[in-house]
């Protein structure tokens, strides 16, 4: 049984910036370790997220991400990738705080099999991160993706769509992704009326 948070205290807050370095810096070696001496991984982005966890019945990490929101300072995605004119035009068009990114979805190693994969990102989108989307009028989320994650999370109804070319810069060959809340709703019948729903009990 895993269990899932949206992340309000400082000292788990903590513990997900070391399990961040042990994946991205020990692990997959994406970013240079010597550069986090406290081996806490964590950037000027995370002062504007919203955190979520995944905990197993050990109290263990089993799997982060967030949710960049509101942000004053841009968006990783849009720092670091190319996106297509046309959709960066189309984007433009929309207010600023009605983007965001979902971005450092982490899962620990022994969890990165096809039943985990799917059970951790359906609660980590479809509930945790589109729940929030909701709450703070955000319509459409970037995110930097391999092309492998992008398929999976299309058999899983959670579709982001491709809006640049495959480029490098976060370690690993990704694609420039958006996800909206209207597709999302859309592929998913029930998601909206269980966020309508949710505080009825």
């Amino acid at each position: 049984m895993l269990y899932f948070f949206e992340v309000i205290d400082e000292n788990m807050l903590e513990k997900i910036y070391r399990f961040r370095y042990d994946i991205v810096c020990e692990e997959l070696e994406f970013f240079d370790k010597s550069l986090y001496k406290d081996k806490k991984e964590t950037d000027k982005y995370d002062k504007y997220s919203t955190h979520f966890v995944a905990l197993n019945e050990d109290c263990e990490i089993v799997a982060t991400t967030r949710l960049i929101h509101h942000s004053t300072i841009g968006y990783p995605t849009t720092e670091h990738l190319r996106i297509y004119d046309d959709v960066k035009n189309l984007l433009e068009l929309y207010k600023a705080h009605a983007l965001g990114e979902v971005s450092r979805v982490f899962i620990a190693k022994k969890y990165r099999n096809m039943h985990d994969t799917k059970y951790i990102m359906t609660n980590f989108i479809k509930e945790k991160v589109y729940f929030k989307m909701k709450d703070v009028g955000v319509e459409y989320a970037y995110s930097a993706m391999e092309k492998r994650l992008v398929r999976l999370l299309r058999m899983f109804k959670i579709n982001f769509e491709i809006i640049g070319p495959l480029q490098e810069g976060y370690g690993s060959p990704r694609y420039p992704c958006l996800l909206s809340v209207k597709r999302l709703e859309r592929d998913n019948p029930m998601l909206l009326e269980r966020y309508k729903q949710r505080g009825v009990w």
